[in-house]
């Protein structure tokens, strides 16, 4: 009933879910209509008012036109409308009737993205525009951005059609979204749409000028956004932008005006009305239409400077937050170098603005305005709609290296990350192009574990869950809870998936993609209808996992063991597991895990530290103080989870603890769910004053390397990665005899004890008599082997790929 009641909340959370996967199945597309979308429903600006307006002329008569409008911004964007006459029908964003038309509609054109649950239809044609050329760092080059990017990554990488104004912004671009590597589309060297009217002169400037405007001197002041958070930011905000506006109040002439326009949220905190020389920017004015009218431009790191440079004219970077702004944000450049004049002060602002020069040259212009020549509308929207071929073009074909994607699950605190991130480190990163894939959801409240991926992995977040249905819904229940898989429900859920892969990667192009994480029933269904060679790796005995956790299930795995091209084990113990499984071997092969024994030994060195997500039962000052005292210390490590068996080590610790006082027992999880009942069982034991338990310790090494015995009290194992750890700061290590470790320790001369809470007694007996061993393993050795299979088994199937086209 619980898988039901998640397929129940699923449908219930939206209308679009069931309605726009039928829409998609059956609506056919309309090659004459086109939809547009500016800055995701909440505005008519920028490029896609350019483009709209173009798109009034006579000779595109015969397209419907249809513009996404959300319903907080429907008075203001129909105003316009209004006011231009144009022509154009408006959906509300999100609706029904929305994901008709964008199943419908044979263009797409959008200056940012579209939602999550977008999936572009084979036919249907994409122009996205982009909305700026980016100063701020983007994309894989901003850590904090980096987890939220997939939506924004997925849409360029299915574009059809990519507008790059300048050189800058194509390199940009494509390094931080990896275009290089993945899209498969055409760049348009054109001019932004909405920077035509900074090369039209006269001619391109609206005869529209608001009362009190006539016989001015009209300047800009366009300030960035800085993302505030809460009330007292935007208050401390509105002080200090006020402390400007009074300064620059006080010096302007009597025949000048600055117009601000600042971001919705922040205009109405500001009282215009007590200012004789400043007004805001004009709504009924579009920004670079406005703009054109001006003779000076002050802003400081928005991207508007690129399009106002266009027109040569004035402009101050009034940068007075320059350091805080960019440590946060990060920059590409550094804007003092740019030809325009700079100031971090208030008081020489105006000084700036009456002195003469500040213009952009021909150099900047080259580098940020490479194509900026005033037909960009025109000639985009011939070459899009009319199929003219008058566009500059650069088609992305990859380099031939061929790609690979690896679904990397949450990259959490455990040995399946450790396992991973060695093994980027040990294959050779150019011979393809590497991308792990992750869950948002999975990972966006903690961007830092991105960090620990090596930096030439390319990233691909997948956006959104399932767009799941009611048919599909029944289908996956009679497959989870039935093991029914033939005739229709076979197709409904083939059909289902590949619709979720064109969804997250569209036209992508990998010859390889691995579920590495080998977990999670909606990327096992999802990976197993790539159109390319597929891989699953098994990291633990999955029959007891099945039994003991009930966090898999067999007929899933079942049909995925059998389907996916290769099935990798860690180790030797678990292959039975997964011939029981699958009822097949011809697919399966074992790869041991590589292990980075230099990271270990580094990070060995540095200080313990407790951090914020860290739970102990003891303050870090106590653990350090335990750890420095010549009493003998037994650690384990391992996640606060069934498997582990820590409530049988608690139990056999305390009677060894008994006649052996002076001893510690240490406990360190990364994520699980017993932290809690772990804890309970550590304080009623009468050994409790000498268990420590933490929780979340994003470096355990050091801690590892000053205890005196490695103990694991798991019922069941892939092929830990802690005791190679422990192996590799020369700790004797003793475990109990069963799959997953029995192999490793067997082959490398581990102490193995007895599967039950006496055997973990004798173990710790047997250390007490100095006949527990250290494990004596040839890392080097070990990693060249996995790493030569691993490179092997990518090449293999690259050859088979190229082959086959």
């Amino acid at each position: 009933m619980q898988f039901v009641t998640k397929i129940r909340k699923k449908l219930k959370s939206g209308s679009w879910y069931p309605f726009y996967n039928s829409f998609c199945e059956r609506v056919p597309l309309n090659k004459k209509m086109i939809l547009l979308e500016s800055r995701s429903g909440s505005a008519l600006e920028s490029n896609i008012f350019a483009i709209l307006k173009e798109l009034q002329k006579d000779v595109y008569r015969s397209f419907c036109l249809v513009l996404s409008v959300r319903r907080d911004s429907e008075n203001t964007i129909k105003n316009k409308i209004i006011q231009h006459e144009l022509r154009v029908k408006t959906v509300t964003t999100g609706s029904v009737a929305y994901y008709y038309y964008l199943s419908r509609a044979g263009y797409l054109v959008s200056d940012t993205s579209f939602p999550g649950r977008f999936i572009k239809k084979k036919g249907q044609i994409y122009l996205n525009t982009w909305h700026g050329t980016p100063l701020k760092k983007m994309g894989r080059d901003n850590q904090a951005e980096t987890v939220l990017m997939g939506n924004v990554m997925r849409n360029l990488l299915c574009a059809d059609f990519l507008v790059f104004p300048n050189e800058y912004m194509e390199e940009k671009m494509s390094g931080a979204y990896m275009l290089k590597e993945l899209y498969k589309g055409t760049v348009l060297h054109e001019g932004y749409p909405r920077n035509d009217v900074f090369c039209a002169g006269e001619s391109g400037i609206s005869p529209e000028v608001p009362r009190g405007f006539s016989g001015k001197h009209l300047f800009a002041y366009f300030p960035t956004y800085r993302g505030i958070f809460d009330s007292i930011e935007e208050k401390s905000y509105l002080r200090t932008l006020n402390g400007f506006l009074k300064i620059w109040d006080s010096g302007l002439h009597e025949d000048e005006l600055l117009l601000v326009k600042l971001h919705p949220f922040i205009h109405a905190g500001i009282d215009f009305g007590k200012y004789r020389h400043i007004r805001p920017f004009p709504g009924v004015w579009d920004t670079n239409e406005g703009l054109s009218r001006c003779e000076a431009l002050i802003t400081d790191y928005s991207s508007v400077m690129y399009d106002y440079a266009i027109s040569r004219n004035k402009i101050i970077l009034f940068a007075y937050d320059r350091g805080e702004y960019e440590n946060t944000r990060g920059m590409y450049d550094d804007i003092r170098q740019y030809p325009f004049q700079y100031t971090e002060k208030a008081e020489e602002v105006l000084s700036l603005l009456h002195q003469s020069g500040g213009g952009a040259g021909d150099e900047f212009l080259k580098k940020y305005a490479t194509y900026e020549d005033g037909s960009g509308a025109s000639r985009i929207c011939r070459h899009v709609f009319l199929k003219e071929n008058c566009c500059r073009l650069k088609h992305y074909t990859g380099d031939g290296k061929g790609n690979i994607l690896i679904y990397g699950g949450d990259l959490g605190q455990n040995g399946i990350t450790t396992a991973l991130i060695c093994m980027l480190r040990e294959i050779d990163l150019e011979k393809y192009h590497y991308f792990i894939s992750f869950r948002r959801s999975c990972v966006e409240d903690h961007p830092e574990k991105i960090a620990l991926l090596p930096e030439e992995i390319g990233l691909y977040p997948l956006a959104s869950e399932m767009n799941m249905d009611l048919l599909t819904a029944v289908a996956l229940v009679c497959r989870m809870k039935l093991g029914l898989n033939a005739g229709w429900i076979k197709k409904r859920l083939e059909k289902a998936y590949r619709r979720e892969w064109r969804k997250h990667f569209g036209d992508s192009d990998f010859h390889h993609v691995v579920h590495y994480n080998g977990y999670e029933a909606y990327i096992i269904s999802l990976l197993e209808e790539a159109p390319c060679r597929r891989t699953i790796w098994v990291h633990n005995d999955m029959e007891k996992e099945i039994r003991t956790k009930k966090n898999q299930n067999r007929y899933l795995l079942h049909q995925a063991y059998r389907s996916y091209d290769h099935v990798i084990a860690v180790s030797d113990d678990i292959l039975n597991s997964i011939y029981s499984i699958s009822g097949k071997k011809d697919n399966v092969q074992v790869i041991f895990n590589c292990h980075d024994y230099q990271a270990v030994l580094k990070r060995s060195e540095e200080k313990i530290c407790f951090y914020k997500e860290t739970s102990a039962n003891v303050s870090a000052d106590r653990l350090k103080t335990v750890l420095d005292s010549q009493d003998p210390k037994f650690i384990s490590i391992g996640r606060f989870s069934p498997e582990k068996g820590h409530a049988r080590l608690i139990e056999a610790f305390t009677k060894y603890w008994k006649s052996h006082r002076n001893t510690w027992l240490l406990i360190i999880g990364g994520a699980g769910p017993l932290y809690a009942y772990t804890k309970t069982l550590a304080e009623k034991a009468a050994s409790s004053s000498h268990i420590i338990l933490v929780q979340s310790l994003r470096n355990p090494m050091p801690v590892l390397k000053r205890c005196d015995l490695f103990l694991l009290s798991s019922y069941y194992e892939g092929r830990p990665v802690v005791l190679l750890e422990a192996a590799t700061l020369g700790l004797p290590v003793m475990a109990c005899d069963v799959n997953g470790t029995r192999g490793l320790m067997k082959k490398y001369g581990g102490t193995l004890v007895e599967d039950s809470v006496d055997g973990l007694v004798h173990g710790m007996e047997l250390f007490a008599d100095r006949k527990v061993n250290t494990l004596q393993i040839d890392f080097v050795e070990l990693n060249r082997d996995s790493a030569a299979k691993i490179e092997r088994l990518f090449d293999e199937d690259r050859k088979t790929v190229i082959l086959n086209r």
